[in-house]
């Protein structure tokens, strides 16, 4: 299995979360906008509307008139003048007001603009919005009123600034939310990936925390009952087989007992024959047996206080001086390449266990004058044990195969064995979360041991 790394970039809730801040932002930024358009127009409507009435009462007047009524109104708002005026001839030049210049993107009888015309100097305040309109008189004078709209503009720009200060809080505060609120899930899901891992390493004892109502708490509680049952039946098969094991193991032992009374001396050759196969296949029961059991023994491990530091150079050297003889015996080329320097937290007869049968199935299925190789090595992550071998190799459909009990391989099914050795290896590697892969060598087989925790641990 792959070591996993969760991170709130991984977390749904949290995207899911940040899909919906960025939408409520864009809805929001929406919003802003529609409203701005919208008070935009709601001021120069109004602001129109009021040019209208100016332009209302000063058609009424006589052409002579209209001068002095344009003073009059300047006069009259001095202090905080809201409108502005200018009369301006056919051609455009100035006869009177405050507005000295004809504005250029205005038009006689035309929509109301926004348009900040040349005012004059004794004007006390210079407005940033205004909006103008020109009118025609009767007389061929072209009127121009220009209103001040600053207040509204600065009313409008209040409310859509609050607006988005408060869209902004809430998008900000919302993920900030988010964030805790993913957190705490995260930490939830770390808790119950944690477990996952164990049982994966086979503690099917444990059991994925229940804590909340949602629907992490749901899965949990289903999962758990599930491994109920699970774990429930995988005792009454285990128990099965060991009792079946133990069972058999003792009469078996008595027929080896008696087997070893019978003297060789009075029988004839053929049962003699027939006697010493009777034996060697009564010892292979009883090592079927003992293979059994001791899988057992090793996957019942629940605690690891046989573990110690471990030096793989000294450990794979003692199995080198075990298997060299065994090896030039057979005429096997053995070739070793130990590099390792780091230790390992192991049981170490465990792993002695381990490497003695992974080389006795390299140099006992390997034929004479073939090639058995021992290596090890140092990486980023921990010491690498390889043990390789010029045989037949296993096939890619059976390399998850090989590691149930009992099973063979067709292409070596003629070799002596109890098709045990890597269910054994299996157990003790799951024992210490190590990783355990196949590979084809070309030929042969190569199996690689990963001396470090293939289970990252929170």
């Amino acid at each position: 299995m792959n070591r996993m790394k969760m991170s709130l970039w991984r977390s749904a809730i949290f995207r899911l979360l940040l899909i919906y801040g960025f939408v409520f932002a864009g809805s929001m930024s929406g919003l802003v906008c529609i409203n701005y358009w919208e008070s935009a127009s709601y001021t120069a409507t109004q602001a129109d509307y009021n040019i209208a009435w100016q332009f209302a009462y000063f058609s009424e007047l006589p052409a002579d008139k209209v001068p002095m009524q344009i003073a009059a109104h300047i006069r009259s708002e001095m202090r905080r003048p809201i409108n502005f005026y200018g009369l301006f001839t056919s051609n455009r030049q100035w006869i009177a007001g405050d507005i000295l210049a004809f504005p250029q993107n205005v038009r006689p009888d035309g929509d109301g603009v926004w348009s900040r015309p040349l005012l004059a100097a004794q004007t006390a305040t210079r407005p940033e919005y205004m909006r103008t309109k020109a009118m025609k008189l009767a007389s061929g004078d072209i009127l121009v009123v220009s209103r001040d709209v600053d207040e509204m503009s600065r009313l409008r720009a209040y409310m859509l600034g609050g607006l988005a200060w408060s869209a902004a809080i809430v998008v900000v505060g919302g993920l900030a939310i988010g964030i805790l609120l993913s957190t705490s899930q995260l930490r939830r899901v770390s808790d119950v990936r944690r477990v996952v891992q164990q049982i994966a390493r086979g503690d099917f004892e444990a059991r994925l925390p229940q804590t909340g109502r949602d629907e992490i708490s749901w899965l949990s509680t289903m999962v758990n009952h599930m491994l109920d049952e699970v774990s429930r039946l995988m005792h009454e098969v285990k128990g099965a087989c060991d009792g079946i094991a133990h069972d058999l193991r003792t009469p078996v032992i008595h027929i080896r007992s008696l087997l070893a009374r019978i003297p060789d001396e009075q029988l004839t050759d053929t049962h003699a024959q027939l006697l010493v196969q009777a034996r060697e296949e009564t010892e292979d029961v009883l090592q079927r047996f003992a293979a059994i059991m001791r899988i057992s023994e090793i996957e019942s491990i629940k605690r690891k206080k046989g573990f110690s530091d471990v030096e793989v150079d000294t450990l794979c050297q003692r199995v080198v001086d075990l298997y060299q003889p065994v090896a030039a015996a057979k005429g096997l080329t053995f070739s070793v390449d130990l590099r390792a320097r780091a230790a390992i937290r192991a049981d170490y007869p465990l792993m002695f266990e381990v490497l003695v049968n992974l080389l006795d199935n390299a140099i006992k299925f390997t034929p004479e004058g073939g090639t058995v190789l021992l290596k090890s090595e140092d990486g980023s992550d921990g010491p690498t044990i390889v043990v390789s071998d010029s045989g037949p190799g296993i096939p890619d459909e059976e390399r998850s195969a090989v590691f149930q009990r009992f099973y063979r391989s067709d292409l070596t099914s003629t070799v002596p064995g109890s098709g045990l050795g890597l269910s054994v290896v299996q157990a003790v590697v799951r024992l210490h979360d190590f990783g355990l892969t196949l590979s084809d060598a070309h030929p042969g087989l190569c199996v690689r041991l990963d001396c470090w925790a293939q289970f990252k641990r929170d």
